[in-house]
């Protein structure tokens, strides 16, 4: 239970094509995270550029932002989701402009670490879901499974 943490985001990511480079922005996906950090008026934790240069020397092939990271110390997942959305529900008009303007895919992403058998609470109430609907974002769980310490 010490070491048992999770943390939520939201993502924008550009829609594309996986290939052998992994994902290449479609045309109309590649955005500039600037323009988004000015119009949703919130700063990001994370981001990048098409184009920008990765670690390992690569060209990254599609822009990503990353904002609204929850990572309270807590293994309830609603609770950190609601953190997550709080100051997105009511800029719901400029992420559908972004939708628009933007081949794009919208996402909470959900990154539980469990080490041994703790589970953490994984559930979403109308608010989650409907913050979801009306924006057309996906929820996305990505978990790190670790064995009992003995």
């Amino acid at each position: 239970m010490e070491k048992t943490n999770t943390y939520t985001y939201f993502g924008i990511t550009s829609n594309g094509e996986i290939d052998h480079r992994g994902l290449v922005a479609n045309e109309n996906g590649i955005f500039n995270t600037d323009e988004i950090t000015e119009l949703l008026g919130i700063q990001p934790f994370k981001c990048w550029n098409y184009g920008d240069i990765r670690r390992n020397g690569s060209k990254y092939l599609f822009s990503n932002w990353g904002a609204e990271k929850s990572d309270i110390e807590r293994l309830d997942v609603e609770a950190q989701c609601m953190d997550t959305i709080k100051n997105l529900k009511n800029k719901i008009p400029q992420l559908k402009q972004i939708k628009e303007q933007y081949d794009v895919e919208f996402a909470i992403m959900i990154v539980p670490s469990i080490y041994g058998d703790e589970k953490p609470l994984m559930s979403f109430n109308v608010e989650i879901i409907e913050f979801c609907y009306l924006t057309g974002t996906t929820i996305e769980i990505d978990m790190y499974l670790y064995p009992n310490e003995e």
